[in-house]
């Protein structure tokens, strides 16, 4: 497990630097500092270790709602903190990082871009529905339309900051995001709680 684990984040960080073509198995073996027998044992070519970049950036997704939906948060503010820690498991988390590269990299099959947006959209319009039904999202607010939304905005702020070396400059781009949304979306209470708050 730990080999396999050496193998998969060494990649992560080739495939966030300069994405799937741009890498090599000859760069990930050096960087794993495991042996050759050991990387084909555990993967016979490139494309197994790229899915297993991106099956480890879905697990990490997953724990992230798991975490979230353990703690007490109303649903709104839940979809915002969501979105702030995706923005700080991106940031400091190579192998989030190398996955997330991966799944808007043209060699990547459609497929898992597909899944993994429409997870992403899911776990969005899943709280915003509870937000409709708690009243606290206007009543003109379609909860399915702005999942999307959100979504598209956090992958285009993510794409911006990964191709014009800003990566830094992503957790400002979502607090930007949410201050215009924000006003549009939420009911006049729930966004004076929320003023106070933060």
């Amino acid at each position: 497990m730990a080999t396999r684990a050496a193998i998969v984040a060494a990649a992560a960080e080739r495939f966030a630097e300069v994405g799937y073509h741009g890498a090599t198995l000859s760069e990930i073996l050096a960087r794993s500092g495991v042996t050759k027998g050991a990387m084909y044992f555990h993967f016979p070519h490139k494309e197994a270790v790229a899915e297993a970049v991106i099956a480890a950036t879905d697990a990490a997704w997953t724990q992230l709602l798991v975490e979230l939906d353990a703690r007490e948060w109303d649903p709104l503010r839940s979809v915002v903190v969501l979105t702030e820690r995706v923005v700080d498991t991106v940031h400091r988390d190579p192998v989030a990082r190398g996955g997330v590269r991966l799944l808007n990299d043209a060699a990547v099959t459609v497929e898992h871009g597909a899944e993994h947006y429409r997870f992403a959209e899911e776990a969005v319009v899943t709280r915003l529905r509870e937000a409709a039904e708690a009243g606290v999202l206007r009543p003109a607010v379609d909860p399915a339309v702005l999942a999307r939304q959100v979504a598209t905005l956090m992958a285009g702020h993510n794409l911006i900051c990964d191709r014009s070396d800003t990566l830094d400059e992503l957790p400002a781009r979502v607090a930007a995001m949410w201050d215009v949304l924000l006003p549009l979306i939420a009911s006049d209470d729930w966004l004076a709680e929320y003023r106070v708050d933060t």
